[in-house]
């Protein structure tokens, strides 16, 4: 494979999927919130929360999957690649069938996690019948394809196959909105159009990869092996619910589905960077396991330091940004009376680059298959996670659920995530490691303190105007600061000189 071609095209394709993904349901978030209001935003965040806990049942097997696919794309093994695609396919139908028996047995229990009143004409269990459809739908059909194109490490193919469903999808969802202001007429679009992305990809793997089939036993040493990184993987998955949607289904039954609503448009603007830089870390991983396959150790590490501290820049970055713009964004988006104080802007600040600065080691985790070791961390993770959500929110509200999510991430997950895997694959102590992490925290708090003292001093009666010039000194302003802090860093250099050859600046 041509990891750095392939790395390029999966980042320009899920690129522009992402902005897709973005500025669409921006809009319909808009016209929702405008046309039937802020409960009706959170009862689809409430819903969606539910089910992705339900589809805890998945997490796992998809990447474990994948990881298994590394050895044997290397080798041109298509039979081995066969006969895992003809197990996942038979996991996911099960999968599917235990999340269909689970979240119908949920339904009862509906009205009780619901704080307070809900839209009259909904009827909630119908609504979330519709939900229940959608999440499953891909489990019958053929997601389990797209481990072939992560494995290839042509994701931008699946991108593509998103943008084009989904371009339709929303623009027949913004239509049903503005013609009948009807939720029903609008949420049936997802589950057609889960199916449609299934049948599309389908359609496209077997064009591109004829030679991978469908059939063939995969041997009892490779099942025994893949149940246990399934395992360690699933625990791994549980504290990514525990959260958002832990966070939404705790907010809902103790604050309400208005809180609910106007918190996750907070989230929102987060998760839309999250998953931005997700497409780079999903972009690399499966070159990232071709090289832990192909490559020593030592190569690997420098590999890793090299791609931390080029990813921190852009984490960095990012948050500054929303430091800067969260608030004069969220008044023009909902108005001032939807907004919360500033106070859980730097929270949601601190969370999000919390969450990034964990990243490299779980993409090299995930590179490295190392799920299994790591079982006990996301036990004591999701609990304490989940316990400090039900204490804080009591006393503080929506910003005690926001800090109990950043002290499970940074005491529990970043710590334990990283001494795993610096033992078990680097074999190194990580204390470097941890002392890089703290003078970049250092150097995120004087690039942000320095930007967001910039733009306070700009006060025009315009906040149009006001927010394209703040726009302007962020993306000017912390990644020069960013460069001289840095500029005799040689992992640093090293970044640059990798970015300006991903460009095609550089031969």
């Amino acid at each position: 494979m041509d990891k750095l071609k392939n790395t390029k095209r999966n980042i320009i394709y899920g690129s522009i999927n992402k902005i897709i993904m973005l500025l669409c349901p921006f809009i319909i978030r808009s016209i929702i919130i405008k046309k039937l209001g802020m409960d009706y935003v959170g009862l689809g965040s409430l819903f969606t929360s539910i089910l992705q806990v339900l589809s805890l049942a998945e997490l796992g097997f998809g990447s474990a999957i994948v990881y298994s696919m590394y050895k044997p794309i290397a080798e041109e093994d298509n039979k081995t690649l066969s006969a895992l695609i003809y197990f996942y396919r038979r996991i996911y139908r099960i999968i599917g069938s235990i999340i269909l028996v689970a979240g119908i047995a949920v339904m009862p229990l509906l009205k009780y996690i619901i704080s307070g009143k809900y839209p009259a004409d909904i009827n909630i269990y119908i609504l979330y019948l519709i939900y229940l459809v959608n999440t499953v739908a891909s489990y019958f059909m053929y997601a389990y394809k797209q481990s072939i194109l992560m494995a290839y490490q042509r994701n931008d193919v699946d991108s593509n196959i998103s943008s084009i469903v989904n371009m339709v999808m929303y623009g027949l969802q913004i239509a049903a909105l503005l013609l009948t202001r009807n939720y029903y007429t609008y949420i049936i679009f997802m589950p057609v159009a889960t199916m449609a992305i299934n049948v599309y990809r389908n359609y496209m793997v077997n064009k591109m990869y004829p030679h991978i089939g469908c059939e063939g036993e995969i041997s009892r040493d490779v099942k025994k092996d893949m149940y246990k990184r399934v395992f360690g993987l699933m625990l791994t998955k549980v504290c990514q619910v525990c959260r958002n949607s832990f966070d939404s289904i705790v907010i809902s039954a103790f604050l309400g589905l208005t809180i609910l609503g106007r918190y996750q448009n907070y989230y929102y603007v987060i998760s839309t960077l999250i998953g931005f830089l997700s497409i780079i870390s999903n972009s690399i991983v499966a070159g990232i396991g071709n090289n832990i396959v192909t490559k020593s150790v030592e190569e690997n590490y420098k590999q890793y330091n090299v791609f931390t501290c080029a990813y921190n820049w852009l984490a960095s970055w990012c948050t500054v940004c929303l430091l800067c713009l969260y608030q004069p964004f969220m008044n023009i988006w909902i108005g001032k009376k939807n907004m919360f104080p500033f106070v859980l802007v730097i929270l949601m600040c601190i969370y999000f680059y919390s969450m990034k600065a964990g990243d490299p080691a779980a993409i090299y985790k995930a590179a490295t298959g190392i799920y299994w070791e790591d079982r006990a961390r996301p036990v004591v993770e999701s609990i304490a996670n989940l316990g400090l959500n039900i204490i804080l929110v009591k006393t503080f509200g929506v910003y005690g659920v926001v800090v109990s999510t950043i002290i499970s991430i940074v005491f529990i997950n970043i710590p334990w995530s990283m001494h795993v895997v610096f033992k078990i694959y680097f074999e190194r102590k990580p204390f470097r490691n941890y002392m890089i992490m703290l003078i970049n925290f250092v150097k995120l708090c004087i690039t942000g303190a320095v930007t967001y003292f910039l733009c306070t001093l700009i006060n025009l009666d315009n906040v149009y105007i006001s927010f394209i010039l703040r726009v302007i000194i962020c993306i000017v302003v912390p990644n020069v600061i960013i460069i001289v802090l840095n500029f005799k860093n040689e992992d640093f250099k090293l970044s640059v000189k990798l970015l300006k050859k991903m460009t095609g600046t550089r031969k």
